[in-house]
């Protein structure tokens, strides 16, 4: 069981019983005892006082200190004590008669208490100079106090305390005072049952119940219970005010002077109150009043009491939708006028007329509404600035009354939105700072620009979560004896919101905080593996893939370190380490704390060399960071400016490395993490540079050896260490590269076009036999897979190139690219088959129906399948698409991914090869023109030849990508895949579609058709041309086997 979270002291009594000679060294006795002799004669007084034995007693307080025992420990004391069999010997002239544990100190979440055991108490002094926690009995005890005894005594046994002095006062009549007081109670978790339970309960009580001596509570009614859906109804016999019920709107209809029920929890009260003490409403002036008073409650007492009026603060919260509280909204619109200082009079209609406005359509619209007022009109054509307090704020009702104000005001002011329709900020004015408020359990604001495109700008999110605020607010107060029980709520809460947390950079930026105020306050207290093992598993949350985006928003706003501050709370803790040895594993973050040693190898990725020579330390703290490379940003000392570099990228695991002494020799090896990078720095974190806004720094630090996917460094000092690399293609030649495949790319998806209108042009010419129709079905949907394809690589480039990579839309256009890609290589394989049943089973003739089903399901089931089946494996585990280059494409480096496309596409390669040796072996020994007609020898010859030249094309393009992968460095292999797989689409158009003679001959036709019938100029034209057009026609469409006649009538 883990030690006990709070600080234990125990205080025993203990009675000691000593047969001593010497009285000095004691008190007086309390026991005397003289022997005689038995037979009766008197012994010498000298003799008497050698042999009389005097017995002493003393009471002794002994103080434990049981801070680090177990709860089970310390109550298996207690029992033990209560056992014993007294006395107990200590020596042969000393002896305890009795142990009897009186005080017991320790701290809770409500602060240090010193409580006592059971028949002692604390004396009326202490009581009265150390601040009682309980009631003082009988005017002279009490049970607990608030803070460790000034005077150093413990509880005494109560039959030892007497009552407390009385003060000399002048006798004065009693006087009883009444006073109405409201509770409220949370009974969340508390069943309906038991709340039935409690309301008969109360209303059973006797009357008056006697809390002490001078206080009796006289009734007890329950008068309001409020549900989560922040609806409050009234028991019966009680109401809410007219007031409150227009303020916060009635759920049943509104009496002359009262509802039963509103939609909202007020939070600065009174509740229900007694409906006999309710007014009617009030008819209201032609000028509103306005609404806000001052909160407090309004007693009433019985006739035979003096009324003691009391006063309830409210605390106000941060506004959400659901929350009520008394909330001041700053707001604002533009009037596309010219400015007048006279707008600014008070009494002119104008202001009044607005001013009015604003109050009548506020009130009509906010459920929470208390008062709303023009403030100014100021220049910028006319801006009207006007403050609304309300108890509820709802985002959608202030966008439902600036709606309003438009409607109402827009014609006669010229006030218009530009900006329409966002989905977070609704609509806005040019220029309008757009303030929307945070969910129900967060606070803040979201804040935006409307600018004059039409769209929102400088768009901030400042909503923290409640419980991550809450947290902040008690570690600003935090001392060391609550660091535990706070580091281990901090630790809960950040994983019980884990995705919340990660996705909100002030969120983020409040949990830094939080951790920064835990070191300052770790400087006064040791840290130890509880303590440490809690603030990693919470930093941990932190450095997690998820939390990389919002980590980005924070890094690019340079007048704040957060990241190089996260990384110093973790250094500062490191120094204040207990003094034993041991070791921390969390998912991300690794802490060694251990003796002298030579060689230290962190989880195989990390090897650290410290000479012998250097050892002149007792121990060394050795933290490893798996993933804070989503933390911090890759700037380095060599940087232009203090922008985030976008060509560096931290590629190896983070080390922090502490020791009690000075190291100016180490040796670090790190293992890459993307081995496509190169250019390796050696670097460490110096929270100096850039002003203090921190940065990567090579100063003390040089390259060793790079090999093997290993990187050795040598350094002279010990902090944060990493490797920074970069591609080791040049951003010019990268520049080139992407140039070759947006050209390349571009002039595919013409071709593809192109090719497509053909085999639209003559299909009815072309496809006369199944033969001829499955090889344009083939080709035609070769082309189409291709052309999408293409386009979604157009469309994942865009993504990639946006400063915050959007990765869904990333892992969709992933998705589509891999399934398009697939079927272009499927339908290869179909046109595959289909040539290889054509030539080797002569005489078999299956149904196009039945070609056609098979084909499809080939075509495109079977890529379906494999795509479905490669995200639903590697997208749980966020290793779906490639995360270290930003590309929207199949990750290689962890889940290996994008062999699900390699494996397909290169083994449909061979198969395909292999059909061709067949049959080409089979043409060869007895000729394809024996059985086949010859539109159908014209249609396996073309096959042939597509598959002859378009396999190996597409099987080489795809091999120097799998290059590109396991060659990343290799400038060459990046130029040839880029200009292959830039031109598949040429290819398919040239190689599928115009070498085919029956498709040059059908386009041939149809543009003699369109000269024949230009040329025409009535009916009697000699009709040899119109008779030759159709026998061409007739021989395409009907693909008669004879040969073509020797007229050339329709020919020009």
């Amino acid at each position: 069981m883990a030690s006990p979270k709070t600080v234990w002291y125990l205080s025993v009594l203990l009675v000691f019983c000593s047969s001593l000679e010497k009285q000095d060294c004691l008190e007086t006795p309390n026991v005397t005892s003289e022997e005689s002799p038995t037979d009766g004669s008197q012994v010498p007084s000298r003799e008497k006082r050698e042999v009389t034995a005097t017995i002493y007693e003393k009471v002794g307080e002994v103080e434990f200190d049981v801070y680090n025992i177990p709860l089970e420990i310390i109550h298996y004391l207690k029992s033990h004590v209560k056992s014993v069999n007294y006395p107990i010997l200590i020596s042969s002239v000393l002896n305890v008669t009795d142990i009897n544990i009186t005080t017991e100190c320790s701290s809770d979440p409500s602060g240090f208490r010193c409580r006592c055991e059971d028949q002692y108490s604390w004396s009326c002094d202490q009581c009265s100079s150390n601040v009682s926690c309980d009631e003082i009995v009988d005017g002279k005890t009490c049970g607990c106090l608030n803070d460790y005894p000034s005077d150093g005594k413990f509880c005494q046994p109560i039959t030892n305390l007497t009552a407390c002095p009385s003060p000399t006062t002048t006798a004065e009549p009693s006087t009883t005072y009444g006073e109405i007081i409201e509770i409220e109670l949370d009974m969340t978790d508390i069943s309906a049952t038991l709340i039935d339970v409690l309301r008969a309960s109360v209303s059973g009580l006797t009357y008056p119940v006697l809390i002490s001596n001078v206080l009796s509570v006289t009734e007890v009614n329950f008068t309001t219970a409020c549900y989560p859906n922040s609806t409050c109804r009234c028991e019966d016999q009680y109401g809410w005010s007219c007031d409150q019920c227009l303020s916060y709107g009635s759920c049943d209809n509104i009496t002359d002077d009262s509802c039963g029920c509103i939609k909202a929890i007020p939070s600065y009260g009174p509740f229900c109150q007694p409906i006999t003490n309710l007014t009617a409403c009030t008819t209201p002036s032609p000028t509103p009043a306005k609404k806000y008073t001052e909160n407090s409650t309004t007693t009433t007492t019985p006739s035979s009491t003096t009324s003691i009026p009391t006063t309830k603060q409210s605390i106000a919260s941060s506004a959400t939708p659901t929350t009520p509280s008394e909330n001041t909204l700053d707001l604002q619109f533009t009037m596309d006028i010219t400015f007048e200082s006279t707008f600014n009079d008070v009494n002119s209609a104008m202001f009044q007329d607005i001013n009015q406005t604003i109050v009548d359509i506020y009130k009509r619209n906010m459920r929470g509404f208390i008062s709303a007022k023009l403030n100014r009109l100021k220049s910028g054509s006319v801006i009207a600035d006007f403050t609304v307090i309300t108890t509820i704020v709802d985002n959608v009702e202030i966008a439902k009354a600036k709606a309003d104000i438009v409607s109402t005001l827009g014609e006669k002011y010229n006030i218009k939105f530009i900006c329409l329709n966002d989905a977070i900020f609704g609509n806005g004015q040019v220029n309008e700072k757009v303030v929307v408020y945070c969910k129900p359990d967060e606070v803040g604001q979201k804040t935006a620009i409307c600018e004059r495109n039409g769209s929102f700008s400088n768009r901030v999110d400042n909503c923290v979560l409640k419980e991550i605020d809450k947290l902040f607010s008690l570690s600003q107060a935090l001392v060391g004896t609550d660091l535990p029980d706070f580091l281990e709520r901090l630790r809960n809460s950040t994983f019980n919101l884990l995705g919340r947390i990660v996705a909100s950079p002030a969120t983020i930026s409040t949990v830094v905080n939080i951790l920064k105020n835990v070191a300052n306050v770790s400087r006064s207290t040791p840290i130890n593996k509880p303590l440490m093992k809690n603030f990693l598993e919470t930093a941990g949350v932190l450095t997690s893939k998820g939390a990389k985006a919002s980590w980005g928003v924070l890094n690019s706003n340079l007048t704040k370190n957060e990241s190089s501050a996260f990384l110093g709370t973790v250094e500062t803790l490191s120094n204040f380490l207990t003094d034993d040895f041991f070791d921390i594993e969390t998912p991300s973050i690794f802490l060694n704390k251990t003796t002298v040693n030579n060689l230290f190898n962190l989880n195989s990725s990390v090897l650290i060399d410290i000479p012998a020579s250097e050892a002149s330390f007792n121990s060394i703290t050795i933290i490893t960071f798996d993933s804070l490379d989503n933390v911090l940003p890759a700037r380095n000392s060599s940087s232009l400016n203090n922008s985030v570099n976008s060509v560096n990228t931290i590629n190896g695991k983070v080390v922090l490395v502490k020791v009690n002494g000075t190291v100016k020799n180490v040796t670090f090896s790190f293992d890459v993490l993307n081995k496509a990078l190169a250019n390796p720095q050696c670097v460490f974190w110096n929270f100096n540079l850039f002003d203090g806004l921190g940065g990567w720094d090579d100063k003390g630090c040089e390259l060793q050896s790079e090999k093997n996917g290993t990187v050795t460094c040598h350094c002279n000092h010990l902090t944060s260490f990493s490797i920074l690399m970069s591609p080791s293609i040049p951003a010019v030649l990268r520049v080139a590269l992407e140039f070759i495949t947006y050209i390349g790319v571009g002039i595919s998806m013409g071709c593809l076009v192109v090719c497509l209108i053909i085999e639209m042009l003559v299909w009815n010419a072309v496809t006369g036999n199944n033969t001829s129709y499955m090889r344009h079905v083939s080709i035609v949907n070769i082309a189409v897979s291709l052309l999408i394809a293409d386009i979604w690589f157009i469309i994942g480039a865009a993504i990639s190139d946006n400063e915050k990579k959007d990765l869904p839309a990333c892992s969709t256009a992933t998705f589509f690219i891999h399934f398009f890609y697939l079927a272009l290589f499927f339908w290869m394989l179909v046109s595959g088959l289909l040539l290889l049943y054509r030539t080797v089973m002569v005489f078999s003739h299956m149904s196009k129906p039945a070609m056609l089903a098979i084909s499809f399901s080939l075509g495109y089931g079977a890529p379906l399948i494999i795509a479905v089946i490669t995200i639903a494996v590697t997208a749980p585990g966020k290793q779906y698409i490639r995360d270290n280059d930003g590309v929207c494409w199949l990750n290689w480096t962890e889940s290996k991914a994008l062999l699900a496309f390699v494996i397909p596409a290169l083994t449909i390669v061979v198969i395909n090869l292999l059909i061709l040796i067949v049959v080409l072996f089979k043409m060869l020994r007895r000729g394809v023109g024996d059985v086949t007609q010859p539109d159908e020898r014209n249609a396996l010859v073309v096959i042939a030849r597509c598959l002859a030249i378009l396999t190996p094309f597409f099987g080489t393009t795809w091999g120097l990508g799998v290059g590109t992968m396991t060659t990343p460095n290799n400038l060459g292999i990046h130029i040839v895949f880029a200009i292959f797989n830039s031109l598949q689409g040429l290819f398919i158009l040239v190689f599928g579609t115009l070498l085919d003679k029956k498709i040059r001959e059908a386009l041939t036709g149809r543009s003699q058709v369109s000269s024949n019938r230009t040329r025409s100029t009535s009916a009697a034209t000699s009709s040899s041309s119109g008779l030759g057009f159709f026998r061409i026609r007739r021989r395409n469409v009907f693909n008669v086997s004879a040969a073509p006649t020797s007229s050339t009538t329709g020919r020009s």
